[in-house]
């Protein structure tokens, strides 16, 4: 082991020297005045002649410390050698990873580099150049592993901006491990792009079920990749999120009644039903009188919302999530609107019309135990990754990339708590500080 000479300066420090020469063996030693150097000098590389110890040179880290790498010297021919340096390379290269490492995790969590930059100094000033290129830099060193084939999938799409420029971000999300399988950039979304995507990330020979949202295209483009191969759901979310969008924002309590009643189909509202459905006699009984009216409304509106919002806080006490009816009971529900359809409005109509047309796509999850019924996963993913107040804020394409590769860093578990903290690793600089 090497031999370590202390004072009265560094004589607290022995355990943290030992640590970091403890490579080392009997040849070395670490002198009181801390310089660290062989015991006996080496021969000449030139005249193979024994040198002599000759000083020193000193290697400094600003806001670090010094280190004092010894020299030797040829009496012969005058050459000079100096000690390898490579345990402070090592030191100050772990430290500095360290910092790399809390970059990413500072950017996952939508930290902008200035915001970095301020952060660091109260640790250890970088400047956001610095932290810029450095990230820059350990992110093209990343790299996530591959998740192997699966058979559900889910599929979506994101358009953040590069500066002014429309970009569009295509995605498919592993369905068991929520662990994506593809995340690309392209300039644009045409059919061709989303086939081509497809292509290299899934193997259309094999079967796959995908869930997507109601965009029209999808239908077309996927039977045209995977054919018969093809199990498609539609997002039960997505629909409910479109049923809302078909209702003015100032309802009626007859209109959130109907509202509630097509939202009932496929998840468990029976309970906002039950308490709507016995304030709509008092809603009827004052349709004659607006004044009156609209001080009920406002006042039976409040009473709904604080229900509906206690139903849902006691869901996440529990930590459940709206139920879904099963089938048969789907399709009483779907039944029993249909026979009134008539009496609706005509985007009401509309939208019936479109649940029976894509009956199938809508309840195929109820077939396959363990299939998902909507693209929440991914939307998850995305508002992790690229959040929607911030996805228009990059002005490269690396920028953005860099955010998604945090995402798939993450969910592969690449991005953990650090084995050592900064405290710690500050620390092992303590023996060299001036």
């Amino acid at each position: 082991m090497v031999t370590i000479y202390l004072n009265l300066n560094n004589f607290s420090e022995l355990p943290t020297l030992l640590d970091i020469f403890g490579n080392y063996d009997n040849d070395y030693e670490y002198t009181a005045e801390g310089i660290f150097r062989k015991k006996t000098s080496p021969s000449c590389p030139k005249c193979n002649i024994p040198m002599v110890h000759n000083g020193y040179n000193t290697y400094t880290k600003k806001g670090l410390g010094d280190v004092k790498i010894g020299k030797y010297k040829c009496s012969n021919c005058n050459c000079t050698l100096e000690e390898n340096r490579s345990f402070w390379e090592e030191i100050k290269s772990v430290l500095f990873d360290s910092f790399n490492d809390f970059f990413q995790l500072l950017r996952y969590h939508n930290v902008s580099h200035k915001g970095i930059s301020s952060i660091m100094d109260f640790i250890y000033p970088r400047s956001k150049s610095t932290i810029l290129r450095e990230f820059n830099k350990n992110m093209d060193q990343e790299k996530v592993p591959n998740v192997e084939y699966v058979y559900m999938v889910h599929y979506d799409e994101q358009h953040p901006k590069e500066g002014r420029c429309q970009k569009y971000r295509l995605t498919l999300l592993d369905a068991k491990t929520q662990r994506p399988l593809a995340d690309e950039l392209f300039d644009d979304k045409n059919s061709e792009t989303i086939k081509n995507f497809l292509k290299k990330h899934l193997d259309t020979s094999k079967p796959v079920f995908i869930v997507t949202d109601f965009d029209n295209t999808y239908p077309g483009v996927l039977k045209e990749v995977f054919g018969d191969k093809l199990v498609h759901q539609y997002c039960l979310m997505h629909l409910n999120k479109l049923i809302v969008h078909d209702f003015p924002r100032k309802t009626s309590i007859e209109q959130e009644l109907l509202k509630y009643k097509m939202l009932n189909i496929f998840y468990n509202r029976e309970k906002e039903i039950d308490f709507l459905e016995k304030l709509l006699p008092e809603e009827l009984n004052l349709s004659g009188d607006e004044k009156q009216y609209v001080e009920w409304i406002k006042t039976a509106k409040k009473q709904f919302n604080k229900y509906r919002h206690g139903l849902k806080l006691e869901r996440r006490r529990k930590k459940e999530n709206l139920t879904h009816h099963c089938l048969e009971k789907a399709r009483t529900n779907f039944e029993d609107l249909m026979r009134n359809i008539r009496t609706y409005d005509e985007g009401i109509q509309k939208r019936l019309w479109m649940i029976n047309s894509h009956w199938l796509n809508l309840t195929v999850f109820h077939y396959l135990p363990g299939s998902p019924a909507t693209n929440n996963p991914i939307e998850s993913y995305f508002s992790k990754s690229l959040k929607t107040d911030s996805k228009k804020q990059f002005r490269t394409d690396t920028g953005i990339e860099n955010q998604i590769k945090l995402a798939k860093m993450k969910r592969a578990g690449m991005i953990t708590k650090p084995d050592k903290s900064l405290l710690e690793l500050f620390r092992t600089f303590t023996p060299f500080k001036v």
